[in-house]
């Protein structure tokens, strides 16, 4: 089969911190690599620190020059990183793909982007007819994504699933919080009060980080090891073969 891999630095694979605390990723040791090991063609655009959006719109492009692929697998990420990159950072392209954004109330702001990602995701589907694999690395994959006909095969939480925790991880874990505060800064918003509001989030993420950090599973404390992405190229195929 041949596969088209897509999202941030959970679909590069294994990662690790060198002397100067800079993350660096292994090669040959993420999901691209162990589904060559079975013999299947991949491509991969995965990169870190990467958003939902960019790596959409970089797939559209990759796309309309060779689409003869199975399936997309998309390392779903967090949508938060989508109001920096494209919302700050481009806002040309802002009034194009979140037209509508108003950060009033940022949950809701979130959740409208994101929405606005599977919208784009299905218009990837409806012109290239090739059905996705979702994955909730990074971010837990939300229940609507069940609207939406791209999505062939969801795991919801992939982290949760490493970490076997008793509950969904909140949307936003890894260093997320860094991202947040530059937004709260552009936007004005009241620190403490966002605080306030996501205090029991923030305290899971907390909990999720220091549970990563003693597991064998990551590593580098933030991103699966080389073993996790075997199995789980090894359970994709179990599904899709």
């Amino acid at each position: 089969m041949k596969f088209f891999i897509l999202g941030d630095s959970w679909g590069v694979g294994e990662w690790t911190i060198d002397n100067n605390g800079i993350f660096e990723s292994i090669p040959n040791t993420g999901l691209d690599y162990w589904l060559r090991e079975h013999a299947h063609l991949v491509t991969n655009i995965s990169a870190g620190s990467a958003g939902n959006f960019g790596q959409l719109r970089h797939a559209y492009w990759t796309l309309d020059q060779h689409s003869d692929y199975d399936y997309i697998i998309w390392f779903h990420t967090e949508c938060v990183r989508d109001i920096e990159e494209i919302v700050i950072n481009d806002p040309s392209e802002a009034k194009i793909q979140y037209p509508e954004f108003n950060i009033k109330n940022i949950d809701q702001a979130l959740q409208y982007v994101q929405l606005q990602n599977y919208k784009y995701a299905q218009a990837l589907y409806e012109r290239y007819q090739i059905p996705f694999v979702v994955i909730g690395g990074q971010s837990t994959v939300p229940d609507t994504i069940k609207n939406y006909s791209f999505a062939h095969w969801v795991i919801t939480s992939w982290l949760q699933e490493l970490l076997t925790l008793e509950y969904l991880p909140p949307e936003h874990t890894f260093f997320s919080w860094p991202k947040f505060e530059r937004i709260l800064n552009h936007f004005n918003i009241d620190r403490k009060q966002y605080i306030l509001d996501h205090y029991d989030q923030l305290e899971r993420a907390k909990e999720i980080v220091k549970l990563a950090q003693h597991s064998k599973l990551f590593p580098d404390n933030g991103h699966p090891g080389r073993q996790c992405h075997r199995a789980l190229a090894e359970r994709i195929l179990q599904n899709l073969c």
